[in-house]
């Protein structure tokens, strides 16, 4: 297999054509063929579906796109590494964020690169954590943050952060601006219409909800509805359809609206721990460790300033260089 072979299977890929990549490549269609009938037979499977209208992977061609847009992440790397001396933070960083967490952190990430690390090229994968699990595992994703209920081998997990989970239930007319006073019980918050996100795909939310309830032996109620959506869980609580459980900041706007309420849940009862992610066997670059020294800086700045409302750090974040 030559890389050349990875490169060109790729860009047949994405064009959808044999003639559309090979122009984009500025190679003969001819031998672009024969480039993809050869790996066709190194790996002794078909990767593409030939037609008149044109081509599209068979179910292993689309496995191995994403292993081979991995490993033509990671000769970048490699490349990058090399020409720079052991110091020198440069280069590109792919952080995973489940929705969970990007609605607080995507933006100040962003910002706060574009400030530190001027020679950092960011990419933030926004998705489900089923979806970032497969990339971070591929290697399209460098680092990733997640809930310390995900147990991943051959990655480690530093815990960064706690976060609070609350009640959320609808205004109905009452417009405080502000969260209710006090806590509510977790056996209070599984009373009463709940609405939750589906538990395949929620490692993040709902599965640590379900384990939570289970560890306190009480019993998970009927939901009302299962939501794969955060924006439609909103909504449909807004309208009055029943109450939620997420972290505050998936809601905040709504509630300084007075749109949503929210209480938050005993959290001697359930919380979540915040980490980031990242592969014992792929060499993490100097770019690599700086962007994860300074999501952890920037989360906890986020939570002394109140702009990530429900998240605890003190007694978790170690020195940030």
């Amino acid at each position: 297999m030559e890389i050349r072979q990875i490169k060109y299977f790729l860009a047949v890929v994405d064009s959808g054509s044999v003639s559309r990549a090979a122009g984009r490549l500025f190679v003969a269609q001819s031998a672009l063929s024969k480039q993809i009938s050869d790996l066709e037979t190194d790996l002794d499977v078909q990767l593409l579906h030939r037609t008149r209208s044109g081509v599209f992977p068979t179910e292993s061609g689309k496995v191995f796109y994403e292993y081979g847009k991995a490993i033509l992440k990671q000769i970048g790397d490699a490349r990058e590494a090399v020409h720079f001396s052991s110091e020198a933070i440069v280069g590109n960083v792919v952080v995973g964020v489940p929705q969970s967490a990007s609605v607080a952190l995507a933006l100040p990430l962003i910002n706060a690169v574009q400030v530190r690390l001027p020679n950092v090229s960011l990419h933030i994968n926004e998705e489900l954590t089923g979806n970032l699990l497969e990339q971070l595992w591929q290697g399209r994703v460098d680092l990733a943050v997640f809930t310390s209920n995900i147990q991943l081998q051959g990655f480690t997990f530093k815990p960064i952060a706690q976060e609070d989970f609350y009640l959320v239930k609808p205004a109905k007319g009452k417009k405080t601006g502000s969260c209710e006073a006090g806590d509510v019980s977790l056996e209070e918050a599984l009373s009463g219409s709940l609405m939750l996100s589906g538990l395949q795909h929620s490692h993040c939310i709902r599965s640590i909800i379900e384990e939570t309830v289970s560890k306190q032996g009480l019993q998970m109620p009927a939901l009302f509805a299962e939501i794969n959506s955060v924006h439609i869980l909103k909504i449909a609580v807004e309208a009055g359809q029943g109450n939620t459980i997420m972290p505050l900041a998936l809601v905040q706007q709504e509630v300084m609206q007075g749109r949503l309420k929210a209480k938050r849940i005993n959290p001697a009862q359930i919380s979540r721990t915040l980490g980031i992610c990242m592969s014992n066997n792929i060499p993490a670059t100097n770019a690599k460790q700086a962007v994860a020294a300074l999501i952890t800086r920037l989360v906890g700045e986020l939570s002394e300033s109140g702009k990530w409302p429900s998240l605890r750090t003190h007694d978790l974040i170690d020195d940030a260089p």
